[in-house]
This record gives C-alpha cells, structure tokens and sequence, in this order.
C-alpha cells in the first residue's frame, strides 16, 4: 500500500528530457497535476527535443484516430450482442406465441386428439406393432 503525504503535493513537478546534448525542462509549482498539464509538459519537451509543433499535433491526431477505432469496433461489438439478444427474444416470444394459439385451439375442442382427424372407429396404436 502506498502512503501519500499530502504536503508533497505542494512540491514542484519537473519533467525533463535530453537529447543530442540538451536538456529541456519544464517545472510546474505543483505536483497535483491534471491531465491538461502533463499533456503540455510532454508538448513543451518534444518541442524542445527538436520536433516540430506540427509532428506533436499529426501523432496526437493520429493516436486519437486509432482510439476511436478500437471505441467504434468495441460498440458494433456491443450492437451486434444486443441486436443477436433482441432476434432470440422475438424468436422466443414467436415460439410461445404459436405455443399460445395451440393451446387456444386444444382448449376449443377439448383435449381428446379429436384435431389430429382420428374419430372413436379408427383403430390407433402406441408405440407401434407387436
């Protein structure tokens, strides 16, 4: 378990980075960063680094384009689970209905197999010929 002083959060964040002999550094007065601000930190750095605004910019479009990406396959993922959940939900409720008017039709006439077409003359067998 990590235990945080508090009272450090008043100390100063640096970020550093060198390359090809220079250091750039960017030192913020606080150490409760937010996202905001360690994003332009790492701005500040790869400017410094020698790369151009332009590069920052392109790779952060780039990446953010990939996100989105994996966001929009993982919600087509989640709309074909549900439209997969809503077709056997209607091929159940079409099951039970037809399950419904079946029994609607036995309840009519009875319960005496008299919708088959077998009348009290015709000879009828279970299970077959012995």
């Amino acid at each position: 378990m990590t235990n945080y002083n508090f009272s450090d959060m008043k100390k100063s964040a640096i970020f550093s980075a060198q390359t090809y002999g220079t250091k750039t550094t960017v030192e913020i007065d606080h150490s409760d960063l937010n996202v905001d601000e360690v994003m332009d930190a790492f701005q500040t750095l790869i400017v410094g680094m020698g790369y151009s605004l332009d590069s920052w910019k392109e790779w952060i479009m780039k990446t953010a384009a990939e996100y989105q990406e994996e966001e929009d396959e993982k919600w087509n993922d989640v709309k074909a689970s549900m439209e997969q959940d809503v077709q056997r939900y209607e091929n159940l409720r079409h099951s039970t209905d037809e399950a419904e008017k079946r029994m609607d039709i036995i309840g009519q006439i009875g319960n005496d197999g008299l919708h088959y077409g077998i009348d009290d003359e015709d000879e009828f067998e279970l299970g077959g010929s012995e």
